[in-house]
């Protein structure tokens, strides 16, 4: 497998996830600089998401990369759940390269063990929050009723997993290796730039 095949695999698949993203619209509140969902580098990554997410630090200029590099740093040297390292004043530097999760993150989940998730930023007023009961933490169909949109909320199933068992994730030869924590990643990447 290539990093073409895996670029082909996110060109076909993206306009899927967000057509799900403007379908679901009156419900998200993620708009460029929120970047609660990057606040953590503890989220799941696979190896060919994390060698793609390097090509995009390779293609960043060098004040860039020194940043992205001392963000490592303190990340590692911290050993806590801080930041995604490539997060630079809410933005992400490497936007076309980052992972599944944070292509997904926003949107009502069905995940692999068959579980409904709803976004953790549902409980800072943000996506969902609308519809949202938080003494049962679950959505309200009587605050959906009171407010009218006119989709319903959907949960959808586009974990990692499920989306590297797609069929065309086979015909590409896309295999996404292993999986671990960014940070982990992160940890053997900065060891090797070091």
């Amino acid at each position: 497998m290539t990093m073409k095949n895996y670029e082909t695999f996110l060109d076909i698949i993206m306009p899927v996830i967000d057509r799900k993203f403007e379908h679901q619209k009156e419900y998200l509140a993620c708009a460029k600089g929120c970047a609660k969902c990057c606040k953590t580098a503890s989220m799941p990554f696979s190896k060919v998401e994390f060698d793609y997410l390097t090509e995009g630090f390779n293609t960043l200029d060098n004040d860039t990369k020194k940043i992205v590099l001392d963000n490592m740093k303190t990340l590692i040297d911290k050993e806590g759940d801080e930041a995604c390292p490539f997060l630079i004043n809410d933005v992400c530097s490497v936007y076309k390269y980052r992972g599944l999760i944070c292509r997904t993150f926003g949107l009502l989940l069905i995940n692999e063990d068959g579980e409904y998730t709803i976004p953790f930023c549902v409980n800072d007023g943000l996506n969902y929050a609308k519809v949202y009961d938080s003494e049962t933490k679950k959505l309200s169909i009587e605050k959906l009723n009171e407010i009218g949109y006119k989709n319903e909320p959907m949960y959808y199933t586009l974990s990692r997993k499920q989306i590297f068992e797609l069929e065309l994730a086979n015909d590409l030869h896309i295999h996404s290796g292993e999986s671990k924590p960014l940070i982990e990643w992160i940890k053997e990447f900065y060891n090797k730039m070091a």
